[in-house]
C-alpha cells in the first residue's frame, strides 16, 4: 500500500536553491501493507508533517522512490494524482474545513466528488453525524463550532468514503477521552477491513492503550521501524 525507498524531501525556500534549500527528510525507507496500522512518532521538527504531506500527495519527493496505492508518485501525472487523492482520507491538525459550507456539506464533499447518488449521500452523512454526535449541528457553519466539534467534523469527512489510505495528524488533540477511544476503535475497524492507517501523535497514553507498529522520526530520518 505504501513503499518508500531512500526518500528525501527538500522544501523550496524563497530565494533558496540547491544545497541551501532546507531538507526535511533524508533517506526514508519503509513499507506498510494493506490494512496496516502505524503510529508516526517523533518530536516537533522531526519530519512527521513533511512525511504526511508526501503521503497525502501534497508534494513529490525530491529524492528516492515513493509508491502509494500501486503508483510511483514521482512519475504520476496530475490527473493520476487527483484520482489517487480521492482514495485517501486526511485528518489535518488545523481541520481545514470549508468555512462557508454547512457541516453537512463539508462531510458530504468526498462522496459528491465520487458522484454518489444524492439520496445515498444524505443517508451516509446523517449516519456519520449521529456517530460523531453532531446530528443537531448539520446546518451550522464551521466558525460556529467549538474546536472539538470541528475536529469531529474533520474526522467524519475523512472516513465517510471508506478510504484505502487514512492519514491523521494529531487527530485526538481536541477530543475528550471517550471520543478519542471511539475514534481509535473506528480506526481499528477500518484497518481490519483493509484500510491502511498512519496516525501522528504525541499522546503516549493513547499509544500505550492501543499498541501497534511504530515509525519514529528524528531530525528528518527514520530511527525506528518496529
Amino acid at each position: 500500500m505504501i513503499r518508500l525507498r531512500d526518500v528525501g524531501f527538500r522544501y523550496d525556500a524563497p530565494g533558496a536553491a540547491g544545497a541551501s534549500a532546507p531538507i526535511a527528510l533524508r533517506q526514508i525507507s519503509f513499507a506498510v501493507p494493506q490494512g496496516g496500522f502505524r503510529w508516526l512518532l517523533g518530536p516537533s521538527g522531526a519530519g512527521k508533517s513533511s512525511l504526511l504531506r508526501l503521503l497525502a500527495l501534497g508534494a513529490r519527493p525530491t529524492a528516492g522512490t515513493l509508491e502509494i496505492l500501486g503508483s510511483n508518485i514521482g512519475h504520476a501525472s496530475r490527473a493520476a494524482l487527483a484520482r489517487l487523492r480521492r482514495r485517501i482520507g486526511i485528518v489535518h491538525q488545523d481541520f481545514r474545513l470549508l468555512p462557508d459550507l454547512p457541516v453537512f456539506d463539508n462531510i458530504a464533499l468526498p462522496l459528491r466528488l465520487q458522484r454518489r447518488p444524492e439520496d445515498e449521500v444524505r443517508d451516509e452523512v446523517h449516519a456519520i453525524l449521529d456517530w460523531v454526535g453532531l446530528a443537531s449541528r448539520a446546518t451550522a457553519l464551521p466558525p460556529q463550532l467549538s474546536g472539538g466539534e470541528q475536529q469531529r467534523v474533520a474526522i467524519a469527512r475523512a472516513v465517510i468514503h471508506r478510504p484505502a489510505l487514512m492519514l491523521a495528524d494529531e487527530p485526538t488533540n481536541a477530543l475528550d477521552e471517550l471520543q478519542a477511544n471511539r475514534l481509535m476503535e473506528l480506526f481499528r475497524d477500518l484497518s481490519d477491513l483493509g484500510t491502511t492507517i498512519l496516525v501522528a501523535t504525541h499522546n503516549e497514553a493513547l499509544i500505550r492503550r492501543y499498541p501497534a507498529h511504530e515509525l519514529e522520526l528524528a531530525q528528518g530520518r527514520l530511527v525506528r521501524d518496529g
